[in-house]
């Protein structure tokens, strides 16, 4: 039997780490009170999110919500939040979800400082992060104590088998809906079950009645406690639903304490095993909203594999990250080509074909010669290097308005020679069944 006291001591907050969050999240509390009250903004300040209701691991970052009156427009919200947020943290970075919102640290603890209109339960929302003080609201009534424990190891076991997270990188399971996964099955291994026994879609309402389930086409439909129209599970993809299911069985199958490491390994010297060859591209991770950034490391990956499958390389597979920095990794067959390659010319019946001729006799280190019914003819490689293929042809395209001028400062590195923990690889062996 694993010992869950045991996992829980290493991952969950200490007494006295607890006291120091409650100690930073009262003093940015009342820190923001007074800069509210001095600017007369109509709002109250909440703490919420998971350190709020109770659930966060050790390394929970402190989510201070500006929760506004609803009689302050859009433009109005944005531009007071954002002073509110700038005063109770002076060095605070300006950062983009649906609307700006002002993030900085305390120590080495980080905190956002997020401005939003007051909602009442199924009232029209403006933005989506309305909801949450609804949702710490209705985690704190309806999730036990022990509870508190049972979403950290369920948030324990979805990191480790990489399906936490609902930013579109990720595609997962958000801290929200394990807490509602928690609140309906009542403990982790209820959750665990209840995924391993899924054939097909999971969908339910936890205030049966209210919402209809059925009428959402997504592999996960969870209708939103606190908005009845809205399905709190939309971010989880297909894969992860999957990737969950049957990681349920296997860890039922055989229940080990490994399933609740969240973290990743490193296994660059497989891919000497494997005999195949892999680099690492990477870019400096430029301040921007994590949806749009995402989207164009996306695209700067599949321009790599494009180049290489059409030079040759014979990509086989590839995995982006963007936890520090834009990290690629592409694994190829092969990471030096032949030193020739075959040019095909016209067919032997085209007018051209006596051209075709004159210009490479002599020229070629063999033919011209016929394959087939097409002239053709070996011409010298300049470019042989893995390296320097993707760097020359990567000059042909734009990568993505916000990262394109960073591909001239790009790094090319083989994680097998350096032997570097690149995060990028303990992605890309995360996906591995346990």
């Amino acid at each position: 039997m694993i010992d869950f006291k045991a996992v829980l001591e290493k991952q969950k907050p200490t007494e006295s780490q607890n006291s120091e969050l409650k100690a930073i999240a009262s003093s940015i509390i009342k820190k923001t009170e007074v800069v509210v009250k001095r600017l007369n903004v109509k709002a109250r300040v909440l703490l919420v999110g998971s350190v709020a209701k109770g659930t966060n691991l050790a390394s929970g970052d402190l989510d201070i919500f500006v929760v506004f009156k609803r009689e302050y427009t859009h433009q109005e919200l944005e531009k007071l939040g954002l002073r509110i947020g700038h005063e109770v943290i002076p060095d605070g970075r300006e950062k983009y979800a649906e609307h700006p919102y002002v993030s900085g640290f305390m120590g080495e603890r980080k905190i956002d400082i997020v401005p939003c209109f007051e909602l009442t339960p199924n009232a029209r929302i403006i933005s989506s992060v309305d909801r949450t003080p609804l949702h710490t609201e209705y985690v704190l009534k309806n999730l036990s104590e022990s509870g508190r424990d049972e979403v950290r190891l369920l948030k324990l076991f979805m990191k480790t088998i990489g399906v936490y997270g609902s930013e579109i990188r990720v595609a997962g399971f958000s801290g929200y809906v394990c807490e509602l996964l928690v609140i309906k099955y009542g403990s982790m291994m209820k959750v665990i079950e209840a995924f391993s026994s899924t054939r097909g879609a999971m969908k339910f309402d936890l205030q049966e009645g209210t919402g209809e389930p059925e009428k959402y086409d997504s592999p996960v439909v969870i209708i939103d406690p606190t908005d009845i129209t809205r399905n709190a599970a939309a971010a989880i993809s297909e894969e992860n639903f999957s990737r969950m299911k049957i990681n349920s069985r296997l860890f039922l199958r055989n229940p080990e304490a490994r399933y609740f490491s969240a973290d990743r390994e490193y296994k660059p010297e497989s891919f000497r095993e494997r005999g195949t060859a892999a680099r690492v591209f990477i870019l400096e991770k430029p301040d921007l909203i994590e949806d749009i950034l995402f989207s164009q490391a996306v695209r700067f990956k599949s321009i790599i594999v494009q180049i290489l499958e059409e030079e040759g390389f014979s990509p086989i597979a590839s995995e982006v990250d963007l936890s520090d920095q834009i990290e690629v990794l592409v694994e190829c067959k092969i990471e030096r080509l032949p030193g020739t390659r075959v040019h095909y010319g016209p067919p032997v019946d085209a007018k051209n074909a006596m051209d075709f001729i004159n210009k490479w006799s002599g020229k070629s280190l063999l033919g011209p010669y016929v394959c087939g019914n097409r002239l053709c003819t070996d011409i010298p490689i300049e470019n042989r290097e893995l390296d320097d293929v993707v760097r020359e042809n990567l000059k042909k395209f734009s990568i993505g308005k916000n990262i394109d001028h960073l591909k001239e400062k790009m790094q090319v590195l083989d994680p097998v020679k350096n032997g570097k923990k690149y995060l990028v690889i303990g992605k890309f062996y995360q996906k591995e069944l346990k």
